[in-house]
Parts: C-alpha cells; sequence; structure tokens
C-alpha cells in the first residue's frame, strides 16, 4: 500500500489536513482537492489508486461527484470510501447506491480509516493481473475482447468455441471465464454445464455474451450459476467494470468464507482442547501432558524457524496428539504395570483413532496426520505405518521428541519421574535410531538456553 496514490476531496482545509497528515504517517502518497470539481480535474490530470471524498461540498457534492467517477469508463474501477460527518443509515445508504466502496464516519477516521484504505486496496489489487479465459468463434469479437482487458491489467487467453476451452482450461487455469453461446462443436450453454459439474470450476465466475434473442436461455443459465450476462453489442469499457465488479466480489466471498472455516476451526479446537483435558483428567498421572508437549513443541518450531502459519498448525497437532486414547479402555490407559503384548497393541491405536474421530474436520488433514504420527521412528521401527526418516511428518518427529521427554521426566505409576539429565542422555542416545537428528539438534538448542532450575 506504500505506493498508493490517493486523491482526498473536502471542502474543509484543515479535514483535508488532518486525513492527508494520518495517511502520510501510513507511507501514502496523497493529492487534495476541495470540491468534486477539483476532484474531477484531478483525475483527469493523474492517476490515482483510491478517493476519498466527503458529502457536503459545494458545486459538485461527494455523491454527485462518487456517482461521475463510477459511471465513466476511464474512472469506474478506481474505489470510492466516502468519509462524511453524515453518518445516519439513511446517508450511508445513499453513498452505497451512487457506487462507495466503503464509508466511514469522520468520527472514527483516526480508528477506522487506514484499515478500510487497507481492506478496499486488497480487494482491487486482487482483481488486477487475474487471467480471464474469453471463448470466442469471431476473430474480430476476439481481439477487441482481448485488448480492452489486457488494457485494464487483466491476463486474457483465448479459445474459438467450447471444445477448445475444455482442452485448455486446466493449463490456462483461468479466474472467470468469458463465453459466447452460439459456436461450432460445443456451445456456450454446454460449457457452463460442463463446467457446472466440475468441482474445481463450478464455484469459478462466468460471463455470458449474448443477443437479445437468448434470453430464454439465459434466464435458465443464470439459474444454474451464471454470474452475469452482457447483452451484444457492448461497450468493452463496461464488459471491464463488470469483470472488475465481479472478481472483486468472489474475493470478498472468498475472505468470507476463510473467516468463517477460521472461528469454526477455533470452535473446533477448543471443544476438542476440551475432550482432552477431560481424558487426561481419567490419570493424575498424565494430567498436563498435552499442554506440556505442546509447549516444548512450539519451542522445538522456534528453534527451527516455524512460521506463524507453520507454528498454528504445529499448536493444533501437539495438542491434540494423544486424543486417540479416548478410544483405549480404562483397564489398559490406567494400568500401573507393564502391558501385555495385546493391551500393547490395543494401546498403539490411539494414534489411528485421533484421525478416525477428526477426519470429517476441514482443512485440517495434515495436522491429524501430523498428530497421529509421534509414536513412528526415524529407523522406521515405530508404528502405527512404520514411516522412516523424513517420510515422517515434521511435525510428528517435533511432537515425538516433546512427549518421551515430558513422558520420561513425568510422575507414572510404575515409576517416578526421572531427573531431567538423564532424560536427556535417553533421548541423546535416540537420535538417528528412535528421533530426528535435526528436530533432536533443535530440542538440545532450546534446552541449553534454559537454566537447570527452571527443567523440572
Amino acid at each position: 500500500m506504500n505506493k498508493a496514490n490517493v486523491l482526498i476531496v473536502d471542502d474543509s482545509r484543515s479535514v483535508r489536513f488532518a486525513v492527508k497528515a494520518l495517511l502520510s504517517s501510513s507511507g501514502i502518497h496523497t493529492v487534495t482537492a476541495s470540491d468534486g470539481l477539483q476532484g474531477q480535474e484531478a483525475l483527469r490530470r493523474e492517476q490515482f489508486d483510491l478517493v476519498i471524498t466527503d458529502v457536503d461540498m459545494p458545486n459538485l457534492s461527494g455523491l454527485e461527484f462518487c456517482q461521475w467517477i463510477k459511471s465513466n469508463p476511464e474512472t469506474a474501477h478506481i474505489p470510492v470510501i466516502v468519509l462524511s460527518s453524515l453518518d445516519t443509515d439513511v446517508d450511508i445508504e445513499n453513498g452505497f447506491r451512487v457506487g462507495a466502496d466503503a464509508y466511514v464516519p469522520k468520527r472514527l477516521a483516526n480508528k477506522e480509516l487506514i484499515p478500510r484504505i487497507e481492506s478496499v486496496m486488497n480487494k482491487c489489487t486482487f482483481v488486477k493481473d487475474k487471467t480471464i479465459l474469453v471463448v470466442e468463434d469471431s476473430k474480430t469479437i476476439q481481439m477487441v475482447v482481448k485488448q480492452g482487458l489486457k488494457d485494464a491489467g487483466f491476463k486474457v487467453a483465448l479459445a474459438d468455441d467450447g471444445q477448445h476451452a475444455l482442452e485448455i482450461i486446466d493449463d490456462v487455469a483461468p479466474d472467470i471465464l468469458l463465453t459466447d453461446l452460439n459456436m461450432p462443436r460445443v456451445d456456450g450453454h454446454e460449457l457452463c454445464r460442463r463446467l457446472f459439474n466440475m468441482d474445481k470450476y463450478k464455484l469459478m465466475p462466468i460471463v455470458v455474451m449474448s443477443s437479445l434473442g437468448d434470453k430464454p436461455m439465459m434466464r435458465g443459465l443464470i439459474r444454474d450459476g451464471v454470474a452475469a450476462f452482457i447483452v451484444k453489442p457492448f461497450n468493452v469499457d463496461m464488459l471491464v467494470v463488470t469483470m472488475e465488479k465481479l472478481l472483486s466480489d468472489h474475493f470478498q466471498h472468498m475472505l468470507e468464507e476463510r473467516e468463517r472455516l477460521v472461528l469454526e476451526q477455533k470452535l473446533t479446537v477448543g471443544t476438542i482442547t476440551s475432550l482432552v483435558n477431560a481424558l487426561e483428567a481419567r490419570d493424575k498421572y498424565t494430567s498436563g501432558h498435552s499442554e506440556s508437549v505442546t509447549r516444548l513443541s512450539i519451542a522445538i518450531g522456534r528453534e527451527l524457524g516455524f512460521s506463524d502459519t507453520e507454528m498454528n498448525r504445529l499448536q493444533i497437532a501437539a495438542s491434540l496428539h494423544d486424543l486417540g486414547k479416548i478410544g483405549v479402555r480404562d483397564n489398559v490407559l490406567l494400568k500401573p504395570g507393564k502391558l501385555t503384548e495385546d493391551e500393547f497393541e490395543h494401546m498403539q491405536t490411539h494414534t489411528v483413532v485421533v484421525q478416525d474421530i477428526l477426519k470429517s474436520m476441514h482443512g485440517m488433514e495434515d495436522v491429524l496426520v501430523a498428530a497421529s504420527s509421534h509414536h513412528e521412528r526415524w529407523d522406521g521401527t515405530g508404528y502405527p505405518n512404520g514411516l522412516k526418516g523424513e517420510d515422517i511428518p515434521l511435525v510428528g518427529r517435533i511432537i515425538a521428541v516433546a512427549d518421551v521427554f515430558d513422558a520420561l521426566t513425568s510422575d507414572r505409576p510404575y515409576r517416578d519421574g526421572m531427573p531431567v539429565e538423564k532424560a536427556l542422555q535417553i533421548i541423546s542416545e535416540g537420535v538417528g535410531s528412535h528421533f530426528c537428528p535435526t528436530v533432536a539438534a533443535a530440542f538440545f538448542r532450546y534446552m541449553k538456553t534454559l537454566k537447570k532450575g527452571n527443567l523440572t
């Protein structure tokens, strides 16, 4: 956003100065104008990435100015934020009605304006440089549409008919598809039908070019999922505006869906964590084990240079690593003595049970695999799958070290927890057979940073 060029339009000199200072502190370049007419002149002279406008101004009001921006093909792509003291529901509705992309009350400008600018700019950046697959059998229309879309910053791929489009679509990987209806071999209607039946393309926005005589067919296509249709002959500039709006709306939908999934995941993980705590409450000797393993796993992850996203996945996997023990019988889980061969085989099933319990969680597959692999061994003699070396997920290798260290240093019904130095010696002896050398090295680096008095 540092390179953004923003036009500020307000009849109040003090407001212009304050907004300019606020934006400048975030590295945003600004130009100011005192009313809508001056704003129009500025837009004719210079390229802007964003316009911020007041509403109540002389000569040309902010709403009239916004409407002019959005109705002018040369400026319609520029996002507009209305910044006004008029902030009733009716005022805000009027702003959106003339095409504003966001509405910020002046009393909240210090708090909300910069985040709103970032949000609007992110949406606009998203629609640029996206690929549109144009499916049209007329070479003349192909060239006109291609040039107009390329001038607006889109990448363009061409197909002569629906069959050609189906042959190249996987290689092109378009963000949006623009298709004619009447074409040889596979026509536009059949192309849409086939794409709607493909999981990878059923959510891709499709725009259909049609004549007025195709209206009955268009009603059916819109019911099936076509995003928009453009009646021939059409203005290329308005086609560009349509594409930008569709991609922007599609992007916003994806953001909302991602936020929903993140919230859903947090709620699910919170519930699962409660289950883990309830599980560990069955046995006073393992109470807090998952929390301790998670803390140590995170420390190892930091030593390995994990990103924030990787750390988040590691934290979830470590928290859930023993959840499968909820399926282990009490007489095995809580047995004070050595397990029989049959009992040990039953205990081993906890690494598989965790996947069975959580397999329906969207986007958590890698976390579940990692959580279920913490009993695999570097030399391939572990369980449940006998994975060897780097075939074992890295997160699983990290949890393996953290899990063994906590188990060795904690009291159990059949033995007391051993001294830290003894546990470190056992882990050192297991490097290259039980433990991954890279992970073990990170573990020992972390342990050296701690004072001996904090290791118990």
